[in-house]
């Protein structure tokens, strides 16, 4: 198997550049004097571009080392190596089904954004109807990134070699990425893509997004279905991550119950159940 990269590696690279990007804005009145007087807000947007940048760089630091973890162990993992031809077809049916999706979003959001525009043209004064224009290219140009540019660096990703599936009970790389998760459910499906149907292991798990901490499902392609103990290994490995989230969830369930235990034992109510038990006892017993 070729060296696999680090997928986080660009993403904390990116969070860098984007934290330079707003220490520019910083700097842009002290270089453009037309806008000097707009100063405050110019530090503002900086100052919150470089500190929800570099707390993303943090966060994909900690995925970065999470997945170095992860492949020191991946000789214990679920691996599957692909065809060419079959992954870069199911890869080329989702990114389809993606971009039409994608397409009805965009015009929704720019239609909002620019009737915000016209009411801030007409709202505003005549020296500051500038900004109603500032905001709509920079809104517009926001949500076609965020909708229709970054969205397919899905495809890039997924199409980085060597085409393989690693899984773990609470960690995989699908698709180019890195997955990790506390809370999942696996399942083996049909994916019907449209063009053809695929037998799959479906992965649904509980991850933050940037629509906020959401379920998604991934599927890892079954590179030979008709190979009967290619199956059984999946059926296995769909076991362990089942059994991994509920193992999880039931420590997590006693961990709340010790913690009240010890926020009842503080307020002392332990102490008094026992002393009314004991009354109780010694009651029946002078009876």
């Amino acid at each position: 198997m070729l060296e696999i990269k680090n997928p986080e590696k660009q993403n904390i690279i990116i969070a860098l550049i984007v934290a330079v990007l707003g220490i520019a804005i910083i700097f842009v009145p002290f270089v453009i004097k037309a806008v000097v007087s707009y100063q405050f807000y110019f530090t503002y947007v900086g100052v919150v571009i470089i500190v929800f940048s570099l707390g993303y760089a943090i966060f994909f630091y900690r995925r970065y080392r999470q997945f170095e973890a992860f492949m020191a162990k991946k000789d214990e993992a679920l691996v599957w190596e692909y065809d060419e031809a079959q992954y870069e077809g199911f890869i080329g049916e989702l990114n389809q089904i993606q971009k039409n999706s994608e397409k009805k979003k965009i015009w929704v959001l720019l239609g909002i954004e620019l009737v915000i525009s016209i009411l801030l043209v007409i709202m505003l004064s005549e020296g500051s109807k500038w900004l109603g224009f500032v905001f709509f290219g920079f809104f517009a140009t926001m949500s076609v990134l965020f909708t229709i540019v970054f969205p397919q660096s899905f495809k890039y990703r997924a199409l980085v070699k060597p085409y393989v599936t690693i899984i773990h009970e609470d960690s995989a790389y699908i698709m180019g990425r890195f997955h990790k998760w506390t809370k999942a459910q696996a399942k083996l499906k049909n994916y019907d893509n449209g063009e053809k149907m695929y037998k799959v292991l479906a992965i649904n798990y509980e991850a933050l997004t940037r629509n906020g901490k959401l379920f998604q499902e991934w599927t890892a392609v079954i590179p030979n279905p008709d190979d009967s103990r290619m199956i059984a290994d999946a059926k296995t490995w769909v076991g362990r991550i089942n059994k991994f989230t509920r193992l999880h969830e039931k420590q997590m369930s006693e961990r709340k119950s010790g913690s009240e235990k010890l926020f009842e034992k503080m307020l002392g109510k332990g102490k008094n159940d026992n002393k009314k038990l004991e009354k109780a006892t010694d009651s029946k017993a002078r009876k």
